[in-house]
Parts: structure tokens; sequence; C-alpha cells
């Protein structure tokens, strides 16, 4: 692969997070382009503390392609996802999304209903719950987290996770994710999630270490192996990206991981979409239709659209079952509400970062300080107003690290 002018031309948001996860060492490896060079970023930044490093080196990148959209709409992902990583969640969301095309007129006839529970009612209906992420959106984690608890009741008891890497043979014994069990894992929410799956006793499934054509058939042999071919009765969560949900694909030959899974369990699997309707950081950038959803309903949680005799909507009918719409988020002290509620929180210090600035604060649990932090965010520069982090149930300790990702403070946190 050549790159001229163009840093990489897409049709669409599907096709950027299929070189990445899993291959992004071989592409980089391979590929002496910008775009292997950017997702270097991603990989590296965890394993060196370099997240400023990281931050500032896409940035230039993407300043050279200042004008050029299709370039922009590669480095953007690479970007956002580093964002991700350390909390800054506004400037995660500013990514445009894909737009299936869908008349705005469908929705005049439908109402909302909780997402979870007509997930959880259509889930007693399959074998295979599949859900996925935008990648850059840690928000998309939650949902999935909300009901592992409610599916654990009914009978489900495997969770494949796309990110997860080969490397991490032990985490079923140990329970929770570390540096190396992943890539997006490397973010506190999806951490979170591991660790929920983990303590209710879900057997957690990592299949996503292929390439190329065969990357979904792979896949799907493996989360068979490692679950169906056990217990044909067996009930299975699958956490993905994007595309990987498709039941048909009307767009090109490509098939996906659902269909891939129908065709060798014979079973129907429930497809559920975050991706399509997403908020961002501007109007311009987000579907036409979620802001009208957002102004006819007003949910104040996820919903889904349904119609008078109780059928679910989806923006890609044939392709997908159904479509989660979140509300805009809310924040509170810079942080996003649907992040910090329900936790103890803990107001930054400056002492923190040696009153030096941009600068990375961790909190970890004391007992389990290789474990993905609690919680993570870069500060950039002195706040001028407070700026809380979110504390775990147990004792903790609070990290700062300065902008060359070297540590410069070290202490305990007071649960309040």
């Amino acid at each position: 692969m050549r790159m001229n002018n163009k840093l990489l031309i897409l049709p669409n948001i599907y096709l950027l997070p299929l070189i990445f996860l899993v291959y992004t060492n071989q592409l980089y490896a391979n590929e002496p382009s910008e775009l292997g060079f950017l997702y270097k970023q991603v990989i590296d930044a965890p394993k060196n503390k370099s997240y400023n490093d990281a931050i500032s080196k896409v940035i230039a990148v993407k300043d050279k392609y200042k004008g050029d959209q299709q370039s922009l709409f590669a480095i953007n992902q690479p970007l956002t996802t580093l964002y991700s990583y350390v909390g800054q969640y506004k400037k995660a969301i500013s990514f445009p999304t894909d737009e299936p095309l869908i008349s705005e007129d469908l929705i005049e006839n439908l109402s909302p209903i909780s997402a979870v529970e007509k997930i959880l009612t259509m889930s007693k209906e399959t074998q295979i719950v599949m859900i996925n992420e935008a990648h850059h959106i840690a928000l998309h984690r939650t949902l999935t987290t909300s009901l592992l608890q409610k599916l654990w009741s009914s009978g489900y008891r495997y969770l494949a996770i796309e990110t997860l890497s080969k490397r991490d043979v032990d985490i079923n014994i140990r329970g929770y994710a570390i540096e190396r069990s992943g890539t997006y894992s490397n973010e506190p929410v999806y951490a979170e999630m591991i660790r929920t799956a983990k303590k209710l006793g879900y057997q957690i499934i990592t299949y996503d270490d292929s390439s190329g054509s065969e990357r979904e058939k792979v896949a799907a042999k493996k989360i068979y192996n490692a679950s169906f071919s056990i217990n044909k009765n067996a009930k299975v969560i699958i956490h993905c990206g994007y595309s990987h949900i498709l039941e048909k694909n009307i767009k090109d030959n490509r098939i996906w991981l659902a269909n891939e899974l129908a065709n060798l369990t014979g079973v129907n699997p429930l497809t559920i979409s975050q991706t399509n309707l997403m908020e961002s950081k501007t109007l311009e950038f987000e579907n036409p239709i979620y802001n009208k959803i957002l102004n006819k309903f007003n949910p104040k949680k996820p919903i889904i659209l349904t119609d008078n005799l109780g059928g679910v909507w989806s923006t890609m009918p044939g392709q997908q079952d159904v479509d989660v719409v979140w509300p805009r988020t809310t924040y509170t002290n810079t942080r996003p509400d649907w992040y910090i509620k329900n936790h103890d929180l803990i107001s930054f210090e400056g002492k923190w970062c040696r009153d030096k600035y941009p600068c990375i604060i961790e909190i970890r649990r004391k007992n389990e300080l290789n474990a993905i932090p609690f919680d993570r965010l870069r500060i950039e520069e002195e706040p001028n107003e407070k700026v809380v982090l979110r504390l775990p149930l147990h004792e903790s300790i609070i990290f700062g690290f300065n902008a060359n990702g070297e540590q410069v403070f070290k202490g305990p946190t007071k649960n309040h």
C-alpha cells in the first residue's frame, strides 16, 4: 500500500477499524506509511506511559493534512482513541459518523422503550447477543456492562471480546485486565466491563487474532470452540466493533462475524448497534436523524424505538436487528455524568502534577496496581475550574505522570 497525497481514502466509517486492533502490529511493522505510524502511537502509549507524546505526534500529522477531509477522517480515529484512553471525552466524540440512509418519516409512529429492558426481552429468543461499539466512545461499553448481571440470570455464561490479545493467557484466572490484555481494554471503562464480567462468573473468550479475508471465519470458529462445542445450549455475549454485527452486508460481498456465527451454530443472533446514531462534537458530524430522535423523545437513558406492535426499529433492517440511541452527554466538574455517577469523587490537586502541564493522573486500586486504572485523566493546563476523578470502593493510590510519562507523584486517597 503506497500513500501519496492522501493519507487514506475511506468510503465509510467501518473500514478504518478493520485495519486496527490485533493487526496493528503487523500493519506498522510492514507499512512505513503515516497511517501505520499513527496506530503505533495507540499501541505504544499504554506501554510507555507516553499518552501526551502520542497525542502530540498524531496532532502534528493532522496539522499536515488540514483541508484534506479524507485524510483527516483517517487521522481522527487514532487521535480520538487516544483521547478516550485519557478521559478527555469531549475531544473523543469529535469523530464524524457514518450515515445510513434513513427516511425521517419512519420515526413518526414509533415510541421509545428502555434499551436495557427490551434487549433483555429479545435475548430470551436467542443464544447469541452481539453488541457493537465505536472504539473511541467509552460510553458504549456501559451498555454491555449494564446487561451482564441480568443476562447472567437468563443463562448467559460467556463474554467474547474483540479487543483482547492471545498474549494474555491468564485473564480468566486473574479476573481483570492489564496492559498486555489488549488494545481498547487499556481504557478504564472497558477494563471495568471485563472486571464486572469476571466477578459475576463469566468465561472471557479471546477470539480476534487473525487478519485478512479469514478474520471473521476464524473468529467465529474460536467463539464456537470455546462455547457451543462444549455446550450446545451455551449462551454467549459478544462485544465487538462496528460492522462485525452485520447479519447481511448489502454494501459489498464481505461476510461479517454475525453471519459466520449464524452459519456455524444455526443460531440467529440478536444484533445491536450503537454506532449509527451517535452524538458528536458538532451537529455536522452527526447522522441528522439522531438529533430528530432526541428532540422528539427527549430520552434520559438509552432507548430503542418500537412500533405499535412491539417490533423494534433498525437503521439497517435486514442487516442488524436494532439501534440503541443514547441521550447527549452532560458534564459535571469537566467529567461526563454517566462516568462519575454513583462513585465517590476526589478533586484534582496541582501537586499531583507538580504544577507542570500537561500531565496524566491515574487512580489505581491499592491491591492491584498492575490492573488498568480505575480512572485516568489528562490535564492539559492548570485548571480554572474544579476537576474530579472517580474512586473505586476499596483503597486506592493516586499516580501523577509528567509530559514525558515519568512518575512525579504517588500517594494514597481517602474514599468519601
